[in-house]
């Protein structure tokens, strides 16, 4: 829910002030409490690495729990995976056995059938192919290991690349695997070493976010430098090589986030609550957003504005006709608050017109698609003994519901990207930070030609 707050309303600046998402009003709470409101200079760059040491414990719990979640999925597969192959040898087994010896094919004949069969590449050495030749039986069961060892191989290098692409450190050495448990707790014991190591390297005594601090920490000591100094924090920067461009480019990647630390701050608490608190601060950010829609089309309207009449409609609604003829230098301050909050609700309700006009035609196309389908196809409910108009309309209805569905959430998932001064957030420059690589393959064997520009 956190993770779809931040990406449903964003943090954004209102002025010079920056108005956080839900999520990242309830770290400022956090930070605002009475151990970290009265802070000297010294002492804030400790609070601030404390909290986002927490940020990164709660993301390493997370990031355990769900490499062992994948482990025991991944053996669940795995053994439904030598049953099944081991069903299908015992039954390859007993059709050799009925045959009469002057029948049975050659042994690397059969060997091909088999490795076809269990749908893995097993090698035998020659005693074994002269003993599947003589008596397949008493080979059966060497191949069954060696059909679980490759199967249990397999399986244990999948785990190990979702685990490096998932936490982004490099696991360590080749891992000796013999059977599945054995692989299961090397492969665990790797993840929490890298994990421990990641901690070390980000939040320790001499990490990157110790030296980071004294270059970030902001002369004023307020709620926008705070957010601004947490978010940069758990950015980074670094330079790699383009292999398309064959040039060093930047590349700014997530350090680290707050995501796991925002979700313990809302352990214990009654879901009617937190519904309340996320609907509360949204109207709030709702309320924000219209006053930054005002201040910047007020201050882009104001540059080449004489009289009120050149606001257009926000005026119009703000003071009515009888004042449209006045000079804006004879405004007070009351009356350009109204006027600034007048073109914000103004230009904001533009922003949401369009925003539902670009929804509803993005999926209206679909939905006639969709429509078109049905009614070429509905013909063959009468196949079935139903009525194919009465399923037509029934069917018809649940789309049309469905569209109208569809449109609410598109347009709640932008309402708040639409926003007149996005953040900008400077990513700390890193070097030491391990990249992810990934080795292109090329398709059918074949190089790929050079364009020619």
């Amino acid at each position: 829910m956190i993770a779809w707050l931040e990406q449903v309303q964003p943090p954004f600046m209102t002025g010079d002030r920056l108005f956080p998402s839900f999520g990242l009003s309830l770290l400022l709470k956090e930070l605002n409490l009475e151990s970290y409101s009265l802070l000297s200079v010294q002492e804030r760059a400790p609070a601030i690495q404390k909290i986002i040491s927490r940020a990164i414990e709660a993301e390493n719990a997370h990031h355990l729990r769900a490499i062992e979640h994948l482990i025991d999925n991944t053996e669940q597969t795995l053994r439904s995976q030598i049953a099944s192959r081991e069903d299908t040898l015992d039954a390859y087994f007993d059709g050799l056995r009925d045959m009469e010896d002057a029948e049975r094919p050659r042994p690397q004949k059969l060997l091909e059938e088999i490795n076809s069969l269990v749908g893995v590449q097993i090698k035998l050495n020659n005693e074994q192919m002269r003993t599947l030749s003589d008596d397949p039986s008493d080979v059966k069961d060497d191949i069954k290991t060696m059909i679980s060892a490759q199967l249990i191989g397999n399986f244990a290098s999948r785990v190990i690349a979702a685990v490096h692409n998932r936490i982004g450190e490099p696991l360590g050495e080749k891992f000796e695997i013999s059977n599945w448990d054995d692989a299961a707790d090397q492969i665990l014991d790797a993840a929490q070493s890298a994990l421990t190591r990641r901690r070390e390297r980000l939040a320790g005594e001499d990490g990157q976010i110790a030296r980071d601090i004294e270059s970030l920490m902001p002369s004023a000591w307020n709620d926008t430098t705070k957010l601004q100094l947490l978010l940069s924090l758990s950015q980074g920067a670094r330079t790699i090589f383009d292999q398309k461009t064959h040039r060093q480019v930047k590349q700014v990647f997530t350090r680290f986030g707050y995501i796991f630390l925002i979700a313990q701050l809302l352990d214990g608490q009654e879901a009617d609550q937190i519904i309340e608190d996320v609907l509360t601060h949204l109207e709030e950010a709702e309320e924000a957003l219209r006053m930054a829609w005002g201040q910047r089309e007020y201050s882009r309207l104001a540059a080449n504005a004489q009289r009120l009449a050149d606001f257009g409609v926000a005026a119009k609604i703000a003071f009515g006709e009888e004042r449209l003829n006045e000079t804006v230098s004879s405004l007070g301050e009351s009356d350009r608050a109204a006027l600034i909050e007048s073109i914000g609700r103004y230009a904001l309700n533009e922003v949401h017109r369009q925003l539902l006009l670009g929804a509803t035609s993005e999926l209206w196309v679909d939905y006639l698609t969709r429509i078109e389908a049905l009614r070429v196809s509905i013909g063959l409910e009468a196949y079935a003994q139903r009525d194919p108009l009465v399923q037509y309309k029934g069917r018809a209805s649940e789309m049309f519901a469905q569209l109208l569905e569809d449109i609410r959430g598109l347009v709640i998932n932008r309402v708040f990207a639409y926003q007149p001064r996005p953040v900008e957030i400077k990513p700390v420059e890193t070097t030491d930070a391990p990249v992810v690589t990934q080795t292109p393959r090329m398709e059918d064997g074949k190089k790929k030609k050079r364009r020619r520009h």
